[in-house]
């Protein structure tokens, strides 16, 4: 018989206070490299917080833990803006599978499109909204209403809890 591992408290979910200043700059977009020499740390230290951070929230991915810091409000939410036009069902269905972690194939999967298109989809919306990247394409997701706290449940299975009211 196998002993199941104990389901984290809450207070392991939370990320350090350096934790937070990289997905910070993560979800603004920034590269690794420019991280690493704004906050004078390695891109390996980078790297590995952020593996750490993925772990602690039980996703996978840079665009999962910025989306699931911006769930569990480690990272103060982005002002919300209007979007001058709207967005497409494909296109907001895209953002949902950056935002939960999903890979190519697993977006494709779930939206019954090839693999190619799916790439295709979120490159297209990345260029329509001038994203740096997929966590800066969360992070404009959030700013422009389409994302929000309602996304809990995360490609890995994993389900994000919100905080409790302070």
């Amino acid at each position: 018989m196998s002993a199941r591992p104990a389901r984290p408290s809450r207070t392991s979910l939370d990320l350090t206070p350096a934790q937070i200043r990289i997905v910070q700059q993560v979800a603004e977009g920034k590269s690794t490299d420019t991280i690493a020499r704004e906050l004078m740390i390695t891109a390996g230290t980078i790297n590995v917080q952020l593996k750490h951070c993925g772990q602690k929230f039980g996703v996978r991915g840079r665009a999962a833990v910025v989306h699931a810091c911006f769930v569990t409000e480690q990272l103060r939410r982005p002002e919300k803006v209007t979007f001058p036009g709207a967005f497409s069902d494909a296109e907001i269905e895209t953002w949902r599978m950056v935002a939960i972690g999903a890979t190519s194939t697993e977006h494709a999967a779930r939206t019954r499109i090839s693999r190619d298109e799916a790439l295709g989809r979120v490159r297209a919306l990345r260029v329509r909204v001038e994203a740096a990247n997929d966590p800066h394409l969360v992070t404009l997701g959030w700013r422009y209403g389409v994302l929000g706290e309602s996304l809990l449940e995360m490609a890995s299975g994993t389900v994000l809890r919100l905080r409790a009211c302070k």
